[in-house]
């Protein structure tokens, strides 16, 4: 089985589906390039946990969509563009974090974890590093 994934008109949909026929369907149906209200679409990807089909507004993946599930589609996602050194997510009373080894040292701050500029001063919170 895989998971469906489905965002269109503020609402969420998520179903599980045998065979890969849905994107037939938003075809027939005449839904496949969204309400054209709707002008805004994400960037098509594909990685070994997910596939995203932005003409359908549509992301398959092959993890279960728990907040640990999200953390590792998000970080299979953009590990090559970004620095990842902690993701978290929250669903209602469902919390998922994960910390990862980093490929460079900066320095950030301890209170709120945004990196320090060259003074050595948190452009968020204020903090100096002593």
């Amino acid at each position: 089985m895989i998971l469906y994934i489905s965002f269109e008109f503020g609402i969420l949909y998520v179903f599980y589906c045998e065979k890969f026929a849905i994107l037939d369907v938003y075809e027939k149906q005449g839904i496949k390039n969204g309400h054209p209200q709707n002008k805004m679409k994400g960037e098509a990807f594909k990685t070994p946990l997910a596939t995203a089909y932005p003409d359908c507004r549509l992301v398959v993946t092959k993890e279960t969509m728990t907040v640990e599930g999200m953390i590792k589609i998000v970080y299979d996602l953009l590990k090559e563009k970004l620095n990842i050194a902690k993701i978290t997510f929250t669903s209602g009373v469902n919390t998922g974090s994960a910390e990862f080894d980093t490929k460079n040292d900066i320095e950030r701050c301890p209170l709120c974890g945004i990196s320090l500029n060259e003074e050595g001063v948190c452009p968020k919170c204020g903090y100096k590093k002593q």
